[in-house]
């Protein structure tokens, strides 16, 4: 029926394989049973850091102090806000929640890093649990997670969070995340392989046992690295821990970024540094992966222009957007931006490419009202 040639019944073999991958990467990472604690659990420090976050940091108290779980401290670092977040957290009468000022970022750090290693040293928990401050959680998140670090002999834990953007902007370029992860990792790697690289986590939110953070050397044995959840798994497992990913979108929501030019920046800011800044890599996704994911929506579409749709394009963008549909239920979001992936996967490979540009030029994003360098200076 495909007779176009060997690359193109290459590239349909290979959509074939990555829908299956879709569905193994389901079975891997599970959503994590509920799970009840006693009054003697291990004690868990949520750890929030919070930069000029007054819109968001309230709410996210509120559902932290909602957990279920016993026996739980509430950490929250102020770095350097110029808003009333501080005044904020400040006016919690709960004896659980604790909030320390942060002090002057040190060269050689991110800011990330800096406020997450600050919250470490405060924290008195066994359990540490690394929460962003955009992010709400459902009541039995934390006795979740940690059931699943304990299930699994795990050092860290990560939860896939959903969207909770509200623009359209949003709905339609930041399912690249939850898509990324299931349709071009292999999650089963990520539990089993030993080697750091094949390692991953989310940064919204992060669970990780104080042992495995202290093996790992925590945030300051990578200071200054960009993608600072994704460094600290690789240390983690590094020191001789295991990873575990879980489906957490019906526990967890972070908002990520609204408009465009967040997104872009962030994504910017980011995605090089996840490939480890690794030219081989990212020119094998800029020039190889992108092209051939947006090729056959590129031939159908002038093929209903031209002398009519080949058949092997439309086998294969059917079967793109059959993976993708996959992805958005397992990441609950909006079906209705599926059949928008093309433009998706377009801006994400712009990014992608000016994060390499960014590197390759020691240039700088604006992030949280600092310059976040590409790259170490």
């Amino acid at each position: 029926m495909i007779g176009d040639g060997l690359l193109e019944r290459a590239l349909t073999v290979v959509l074939i394989l990555q829908l299956v991958l879709v569905f193994w990467n389901r079975r891997e990472m599970a959503r994590p049973a509920p799970r009840t604690w006693s009054r003697d659990a291990p004690l868990v420090s949520i750890l929030v850091p919070a930069r000029n976050e007054e819109g968001n940091i309230s709410r996210c108290l509120d559902h932290l102090l909602a957990q279920d779980y016993p026996n739980l401290e509430i950490v929250v670092v102020d770095d350097a806000s110029t808003d009333a977040t501080a005044a904020l957290v400040g006016a919690c009468t709960d004896g659980r929640v604790r909030l320390i000022a942060g002090t002057a970022l040190p060269p050689g750090w991110s800011g990330k890093n800096w406020a997450c290693h600050q919250l470490s040293q405060a924290a008195r928990g066994e359990i540490l649990c690394f929460v962003d401050a955009d992010t709400t959680l459902a009541p039995g998140t934390i006795s979740a997670a940690a059931g699943l670090l304990d299930d699994h002999g795990a050092g860290l834990v990560s939860l896939l969070p959903r969207s909770g953007s509200t623009s359209a902007a949003g709905k339609v370029l930041l399912p690249m995340v939850t898509h990324a992860l299931l349709a071009l990792f292999p999650i089963g790697a990520v539990h089993r392989a030993r080697h750091p690289m094949v390692s991953v986590a989310i940064g919204p939110f992060i669970m990780v046992s104080r042992a495995a953070y202290d093996d790992a050397g925590g945030h300051a044995a990578a200071p200054d690295h960009v993608v600072d959840d994704v460094q600290l798994s690789r240390n983690v497992k590094r020191a001789g821990h295991r990873i575990r990913l879980g489906n957490g979108t019906d526990l967890v929501e972070t908002a990520w970024y609204e408009s465009v030019g967040e997104m872009w920046r962030g994504f910017s800011k980011n995605t090089y540094a996840a490939l480890d800044n690794n030219p081989w890599v990212g020119f094998a996704v800029l020039l190889l992966l992108i092209p051939a994911l947006l090729l056959p929506f590129i031939r159908v579409g002038a093929g209903f222009l031209g002398d009519g749709v080949p058949e092997a394009a439309l086998i294969q963008c059917l079967l793109i957007l059959a993976t993708r549909t996959v992805t958005s239920l397992l990441g609950r979001d909006p079906l209705w931006t599926v059949p928008l992936h093309p433009v998706m996967m377009a801006f994400w490979g712009a990014t992608l490419a000016h994060s390499m540009s960014l590197y390759a030029l020691g240039g700088s994003v604006a992030w949280k009202d600092r310059d976040v360098p590409s790259r170490p200076v």
